[in-house]
């Protein structure tokens, strides 16, 4: 496979016409430019990627600029860098200077200075991700292939390109475990041996949390995560999250099963809002620690890997409330109960709980609660108390609140029915 013109053929029309305009401007500078990386892998093996990057050999900012004003886009740029991005109506294109890179010491963010298009795919994690496409007119949609990355594609190995890469890039580790799950390919031999050798010498010790931070999400959001945490939990253990998490037991990837049966059972209902899936499966991974040490731990671990400030509330909220759940075993399923432990929660948390509890009657009302009470609003506004009289206004939160219970325990649908039940409890009260 020496020529991509027909793979390119196939990608949508707006994209393809961005593709021609971006070479038609680049000829007029004089630049050569070339389909980079991800995509390149991905119309190879005939996988749907709109995700474009494109390495200039030139200016890839002054290139960019005049892409967005040709296109009446918006445009983005990091000078200092050499990068820009244009924003079209239905997709992005990266552009970046053709670079190479050096490392002042290992796990350090790299040097880098401009070069061309075969330095800067050396600077790639695999031999997969070197494969790049002509955009020039000469040659449009030649593959060139410096490091046999489209032989590697074709076995369905994971190679690095040389024996320093996981110790230059100690995240590279995570990216092998991903591609290779993803994909369903093999870490190459000697790569494997490398990735352990720099495991040995506690490679992911020497990056910033926030870097592993960024790996782990994205291992979290791919469409079926459980694989890679089985890797991980075979080549590393997990203790780069927790010195005291270390390796996860069968029982712990028996609930991390059940988190990915519980997501799919909370995507039936396109009504609620969208789901946080790496920040469950967190949970899942810590479930797998004593309750106690949780507690201890969970703080140290939010300031190292810079987590957002509701997602640390939801992870403190989930094992808070954990204990609280399991009262819903006992006694008769109330529906405003349901309400009022499930309402506080985060959608993640009541996820999780979905997973973590086997028992029938609590995954009932959760059932309950996001089909029934979740969007549940009274129709009944605080104008409505004042056009009946009522005083002092703080007694407005205290009468809807009762109100909503009662909407739910006699299941009012009406405005009018209400208004009703508001003025009976205004009586009732007086």
């Amino acid at each position: 496979m020496k020529n991509l013109k027909n793979k390119l053929e196939k990608l949508p029309l707006f994209v393809k016409e961005k593709l021609l305009l971006s070479s038609q401007i680049a000829s007029r500078l004089n630049y050569k430019i070339y389909l980079v990386g991800g995509i390149v892998r991905d119309l190879i093996l005939g996988r749907k990627n709109l995700d474009l990057d494109i390495v200039v050999e030139g200016d890839a900012v002054k290139l960019a600029e005049k892409i967005a004003q040709a296109s009446s886009s918006q445009f983005r740029a990091h000078k200092f860098f050499g990068t820009a991005t244009v924003f079209f109506d239905k997709f992005k294109i990266d552009f970046a200077t053709a670079r190479k890179e050096s490392y002042p010491k290992k796990g350090a963010l790299p040097c880098v200075s401009f070069s061309n298009l075969k330095d800067d795919l050396f600077r790639r994690d695999f031999t997969i991700n070197t494969l790049a496409v002509s955009l020039n007119k000469e040659n449009y949609g030649e593959l060139i292939d410096f490091y046999n990355g489209l032989s590697d594609l074709k076995k369905g190995l994971i190679r690095v390109l040389h024996k320093e890469s996981f110790l230059d890039d100690p995240t590279r580790i995570f990216r092998a475990i991903r591609f290779e799950q993803r994909f369903k390919f093999s870490i190459e031999r000697n790569t494997l041996s490398l990735l352990k050798e720099a495991r040995e010498k506690k490679a992911l010790s020497w990056i910033d949390e926030h870097r592993i931070r960024n790996e782990i999400f994205l291992i979290l959001k791919e469409e079926n995560p459980y694989p890679c945490l089985r890797r991980i939990n075979e080549l590393l253990g997990f203790s780069f999250l927790n010195p005291d998490l270390k390796y996860l037991k069968k029982k712990d990837f028996l609930l991390l099963r059940r988190i990915k049966k519980a997501i799919k059972f909370y995507h039936q209902f396109s009504f609620l809002p969208p789901l946080n899936i790496p920040i469950v499966y967190l949970l899942g991974i810590f479930n797998s620690l004593p309750l106690l040490k949780i507690y201890i731990t969970l703080p140290n671990f939010f300031e190292n890997f810079g987590l957002r400030k509701m997602e640390r509330k939801i992870m403190e909220q989930t094992f808070y409330y954990r204990n609280k759940i399991k009262r819903l075993k006992s006694g008769k399923l109330d529906k405003v109960k349901i309400y009022q432990i499930f309402k506080p929660l985060s959608c993640e948390s009541v996820v999780f709980y979905y997973a973590y509890f086997k028992d029938r009657k609590i995954r009932k009302a959760i059932r309950i609660y996001f089909t029934e009470l979740f969007s549940l609003k009274l129709l009944t506004k605080g104008e409505d108390l004042k056009r009946l009289g009522i005083r002092p206004f703080k007694k407005y939160g205290e009468y809807l609140e009762k109100l909503l219970y009662q909407k739910i325990k006699l299941g009012l649908k009406t405005k009018e029915e209400e208004l009703d039940e508001l003025k009976r409890l205004i009586k009732k009260d007086n």
